[in-house]
């Protein structure tokens, strides 16, 4: 009855983690939850009133723009260009998207064609893996091993999967390893994919974490 794709799929990391966690205050355990990083503050005041001021215009609960408000995008373009000292483009390099989870799952729907290769680190993200999955792509898992800090090894990485690969997935600073990596990896990084015509696909949700 079900698609063969979903047969490829592996359960859910945090689904099993949560189904420990109750498993465990079911028997009575006083559980420490460092499993998501679900916040325990709220986030500052005036941005809860400016959501409730929001909730009373009635244009907010209309169908949105399928490309995000521009003015949003014109911000996020900002603070890349404060950020990063890169320019961007709101009109055509800036998207809004639902969650980071939708935009990484998406990514490989949007590239990458049945037995297509997609590089993907381990330990990871879980997202990463089973969008390539559901896309149908094959992922091939670059270890990330303490003795090198945390970084993949390009050069491990056999040629003929490398010339068969359309993207590489990468996270730095790490979750959950918390490695950084400097300048020359990524012009490694780069090296490597424009050799391999590969699309590098940086997940970059702790940008303004440093050590």
């Amino acid at each position: 009855m079900y698609a063969k794709r979903l047969t490829a799929l592996p359960p859910y990391l945090f689904a099993a983690i949560d189904e420990a966690k109750e498993n465990a205050i079911k028997r009575g355990v006083d559980v420490i939850d460092l499993g998501v990083g679900d916040p325990d503050l709220p986030p500052p005041a005036h941005i809860i009133d400016a959501l409730c001021a929001s909730a009373h215009d009635p244009k907010r609960h209309q169908y949105p723009s399928y490309t995000g408000m521009l003015t949003f995008r014109e911000a996020a373009a900002e603070w890349y260009k404060k950020t990063f000292n890169i320019a961007l483009d709101p009109g055509s390099e800036v998207l809004a998207l639902i969650g980071s989870k939708e935009g990484l799952a998406h990514i490989p729907l949007a590239f990458v064609n049945p037995g297509d290769v997609v590089l993907v680190p381990d330990p990871a993200y879980p997202v990463y893996k089973i969008g390539t999955l559901f896309a149908g792509g094959v992922p091939y898992t670059m270890p990330l091993l303490a003795e090198a800090g945390f970084l993949p090894d390009l050069d491990a990485i056999p040629a003929d999967v490398a010339d068969k690969s359309k993207l590489i997935f990468l996270n730095y600073p790490n979750n959950p390893t918390a490695a950084v990596a400097d300048l020359s990896f990524f012009k490694e990084v780069v090296d490597f994919a424009s050799e391999h015509d590969i699309i590098v696909v940086h997940d970059n949700p702790y940008s303004e974490i440093t050590f």
